[in-house]
């Protein structure tokens, strides 16, 4: 505790610390106030916290971002028409009717259930397991079955959805009144011919992932490549930021030197063409699930037709796995250092931060 709140505690506090369950002499919880266990002590450090203080120890100074991010690709929603899913460090739920998917905070306002376990769809509205009050997509409280008329005030939060590029994606703002402020563009080709997927669970936040697309020394040493290579032309126009550059892939046939467009619409959005003897759009999305952990989606395309593009995709794409997953450890036990020592060659993750930092409200 800080010197200026070591001192007894007032009455009013210690009042309130016994409704929550609390001991008013130590503020933990009264079933567990006696000392932490080394079972404890192991569970706070899996959590990043001090074993000695239970205080976080976060690695990143970032609040969750806003902007659109994916729910998941289209193909692989759950099929059941409500479902509990996780994002934006909350319990939310995702449940269609025949205008498509909606997403909504998962408590009842009532008196709390969870909608996503047990709730159902009827006629078009979402219908509480508890005690079966029913919102309609707007998230209002429609109807109470043992009341004449609906409660105004019984409002679920919701959030925008839209489909594009074959996700389903969703507006966060931690401003509930802050509506989309920009959209995403389709961006597959014609005919996209799926030839890469990947999903991958990381403990850490967009940025930093985000960042390595400018951080061009990291790929001599970490994936092994012959050079460094050059950020090429950067564009930033408000919400969107464009990166061109070249750098060597390794194949079958050795390492070939590519074009890479590296389209940035917002935090959770990318859209990358790789031109390698042809073209291939990969499709990457970052979602936050939690303050520190994100789940990325890569989603790789090439134009149906293409007999060349559909030779390289499978081999480029699992080089475009090797390395993610090459780069994953490193991310999930590295920390953001916000003044960091720069080489004379690396203002682009100067430039890049400056960018990001229009992303947190």
């Amino acid at each position: 505790m800080s010197a200026a709140n070591s001192g007894r505690q007032s009455a009013s506090e210690s009042d309130a610390d016994g409704a929550r369950g609390r001991s008013p002499r130590t503020g933990m919880s009264a079933a567990n106030s006696g000392r932490q266990s080394a079972s404890e002590s192991d569970a706070d450090g899996a959590r990043g916290r001090s074993p000695r203080t239970g205080m976080s120890q976060s690695r990143f100074p970032f609040p969750l971002p806003y902007g659109w991010f994916s729910i998941g690709r289209l193909d692989e929603l759950p099929q059941v028409p409500v479902a509990p899913i996780r994002a934006f460090d909350q319990e939310l739920v995702l449940w269609r009717n025949n205008d498509g998917h909606h997403l909504s905070d998962a408590f009842c306002p009532h008196l709390g259930a969870h909608l996503g376990h047990g709730g159902r769809v009827e006629d078009g509205r979402l219908v509480c397991p508890f005690h079966e009050w029913t919102f309609n997509d707007a998230g209002g409280n429609v109807s109470i079955p043992y009341a004449d008329r609906p409660n105004r005030k019984a409002q679920l939060r919701t959030y925008p959805t839209m489909v594009r590029n074959r996700h389903l994606l969703a507006w966060y703002h931690p401003d509930q009144t802050v509506a989309p402020l920009w959209d995403i563009p389709e961006c597959l080709p014609a005919d996209p011919v799926e030839c890469l997927r990947i999903d991958r669970p990381v403990k850490s936040v967009w940025q930093d992932v985000a960042e390595n697309s400018v951080d061009m020394a990291h790929f001599k040493s970490v994936h092994g490549m012959s050079k460094v290579a050059e950020v090429g032309e950067l564009t930033i126009d408000g919400y969107f930021r464009r990166v061109r550059s070249t750098q060597a892939f390794k194949t079958g046939r050795g390492e070939i030197a590519g074009e890479i467009h590296s389209n940035s619409h917002g935090p959770g959005v990318g859209v990358v063409m790789f031109k390698l003897m042809s073209e291939v759009t990969l499709i990457s999305t970052v979602t936050p699930i939690g303050l520190e952990e994100v789940h990325l989606r890569f989603t790789m395309y090439h134009a149906a037709g293409d007999e060349i593009a559909s030779k390289i995709g499978q081999g480029f794409g699992a080089e475009v796995a090797r390395q993610l997953d090459q780069d994953i450890p490193i991310w999930e036990h590295k920390r953001y250092q916000a003044s960091p020592a720069l080489a004379p060659s690396e203002k682009p993750i100067t430039e890049f931060r400056r960018w990001a930092s229009q992303f947190y409200a």
